[in-house]
């Protein structure tokens, strides 16, 4: 799943600086690192394709374990390389990306009229 790892983080403008962690049908997928969480199955190893996920199948991606965010993703439709596209391609959306080390949910909520919306100029005002 290391593609997906890079499409996340740079979707959400984020560094891959934190542990990160995929919750599929049950099972985890991370990259171990020493003195840090130990999970039984690789993300570098694991394909996404080979999960044989259903369209509109739900699962979690955890970023920056203690501040709880846990993000909700879900597979849209499997599509053909188009050559002309630069990748990745956000479909859908609200509001900006929680930037790393903002303090989790609850503190990217109290501050979010303070950050930028992703691919904007500007901050949004309050």
């Amino acid at each position: 799943m290391p593609i997906v790892v890079n499409r996340l983080q740079v979707a959400f403008g984020w560094q891959d600086m934190h542990l990160h962690r995929f919750a599929i049908r049950g099972r985890e997928y991370g990259v171990h690192q020493d003195g840090g969480v130990f999970f039984d199955t690789d993300a570098h190893q694991a394909l996404i394709g080979r999960l044989k996920l259903r369209r509109l199948e739900r699962f979690t991606y955890e970023y920056e374990f203690g501040d709880g965010g846990v993000h909700d993703l879900r597979i849209e439709a499997a599509l053909p390389i188009d050559p002309k596209r630069v990748y990745p391609v956000c479909i859908a959306g609200r509001r900006a990306a929680p930037p790393e080390d903002c303090g989790g949910p609850k503190a990217f909520m109290v501050k979010r009229s303070g950050y930028a919306v992703i691919g904007g100029a500007n901050p949004r005002a309050s």
